[in-house]
């Protein structure tokens, strides 16, 4: 168990510092004057995404949900909000490649304002991720809303907004 989360912190940390890094390095698309700078960012840009970040997100992904199917009393409050917190970095990682799949025509700039709204999620999810990990909260049903707590509660919501 004890490599298996190695893997996983390892992992984790590698994807992480790419989800950190890899706005910078489209943002320096903006400064590309000449062939050569674009052929250079370009495949600097799709090395960290496609070789390093994505390999390291799947090997996070695939080790934590190996953690999660052995390790006994994990499910709890706590770990479902990481999830969602994973799942924003998830997301945002998805962002990325939309990004860099738009960046291929060198006449196109990157989003500057979306990037680092990405970023700044980015930032938020991965210290809300270590301070559950660290700290792991109770997060009791009292913590929850009453709609989710009881069967059709979603369906009764949406019932009653109106249209």
């Amino acid at each position: 168990m004890a490599w298996l989360k190695f893997l996983h912190i390892s992992a984790l940390l590698i994807w992480c510092a790419g989800l950190v890094y890899l706005p910078g390095l489209l943002l320096a698309h903006r400064g590309v004057t000449n062939r050569e700078d674009f052929i250079r960012i370009r495949n600097a840009s799709r090395f960290s995404y496609n070789a390093i970040a994505s390999p390291a997100a799947v090997v996070a992904i695939g080790a934590g949900t190996a953690l999660l199917l052995l390790a006994p009393g994990v499910l709890q409050g706590w770990m479902f909000l990481k999830l969602a917190l994973v799942g924003l970095l998830v997301m945002a990682h998805v962002q990325y490649g939309f990004v860099l799949t738009a960046l291929s025509e060198r006449d196109s700039r990157p989003p500057r304002r979306r990037l680092l709204a990405v970023w700044a999620a980015v930032f938020v999810a991965i210290l809300g991720v270590l301070w559950l990990v660290l700290e792991k909260p109770f997060l009791g049903v009292s913590a929850l809303p009453a709609w989710l707590l009881e069967p059709g509660g979603l369906q009764s919501l949406l019932s009653d907004t109106p249209i």
